[in-house]
This record gives C-alpha cells, sequence and structure tokens, in this order.
C-alpha cells in the first residue's frame, strides 16, 4: 500500500514538473509582446491555470475537478493579468525613458532652435554617346553637385 501510494505521488509530481513548464513557456511567450499584455496574460495564466487544475488532486471519483479546473484558471488568469499589465508598465517606462535620453543628446542652439538645412544644388549634365578604345559608352546624364548641403543662417 506504502509503494502504490509513493508511486501515485510520483507519477503526479511528473505531471505537475510537465504542467509548470508548459505555464512557464506560456508566460515566456506574454513577455514578448507590448500590446494587450493584461489581456493575453490573462489568456495564458487561465490556459496555464485550467491545466494545472486538471491534473491536481480531484478526490473521491473526481467530482472536484471542474472546480479544480475553474479555480485554476481564475487564479491563472489573475496572475496572468497582474503579470502582463506589470510587464507593459516596465516596457512603456523604458521607452519613455529611452524618448528622455534622446531629446537630452539631440543637438540644440543658442536659443533652442535648430537651424534649416538648405538643399544642395546639382546640375544634370547630357554626356553625348563616344567609343572608348573597343567599347560604345550611350549617351547619359551625369548629375554633378555644384553646392552640397548647407545650414541656413540664423536670423
Amino acid at each position: 500500500m506504502h509503494i502504490l501510494i509513493s508511486k501515485t505521488f510520483k507519477e503526479r509530481w511528473k505531471d505537475w514538473k510537465l504542467s509548470l513548464l508548459v505555464a512557464l513557456i506560456f508566460q515566456v511567450g506574454a513577455c514578448a509582446t507590448k500590446e494587450k499584455s493584461a489581456g493575453i496574460g490573462i489568456g495564458i495564466g487561465a490556459l496555464g491555470g485550467a491545466s494545472i487544475g486538471a491534473i491536481a488532486d480531484p478526490g473521491k471519483s473526481g467530482k472536484n475537478r471542474t472546480r479544480n479546473v475553474i479555480v485554476g484558471s481564475a487564479l491563472g488568469g489573475i496572475a496572468g493579468m497582474v503579470s502582463g499589465a506589470y510587464i507593459h508598465s516596465l516596457t512603456e517606462q523604458k521607452r519613455g525613458e529611452a524618448l528622455l535620453k534622446s531629446q537630452a543628446s539631440a543637438p540644440h542652439s543658442v536659443n533652442g532652435v535648430m537651424p534649416e538645412l538648405k538643399d544642395p544644388q546639382v546640375e544634370a549634365r547630357w554626356v553625348e554617346g563616344r567609343a572608348i578604345g573597343n567599347r560604345y559608352v550611350e549617351g547619359h546624364f551625369e548629375y554633378v553637385i555644384t553646392s552640397p548641403a548647407r545650414w541656413d543662417s540664423m536670423k
């Protein structure tokens, strides 16, 4: 009798390890999302909780299995929602910090306004077709920058 109990416990532990692994994989997948992470966390958490509830001890003749699945999916959904919302808030916080950092490193002029940039001046020149050695080069346009881009003078 004692061997039978420990054997079923070992079998159940294998099932628990598998369910925990599946739930962990789903949680890592939820970390990769950027938008609607709380909703995805609820779904993944509920699925993981339901699977853990399904393999939990159902009691005599399995009468508590439905209750275990419902409680597991509810608790898993809550945990998934909280973790998804937390991950989303961390992502938004890091995004805000990166924006502030990039704004601080942007170039500024003395009065806080960056001067305008003038376009370069480009000329199109037609080159007639000609024979060069043993090859023929067809007529074509060549584009030459006569004046590069430059800053407009501040007024």
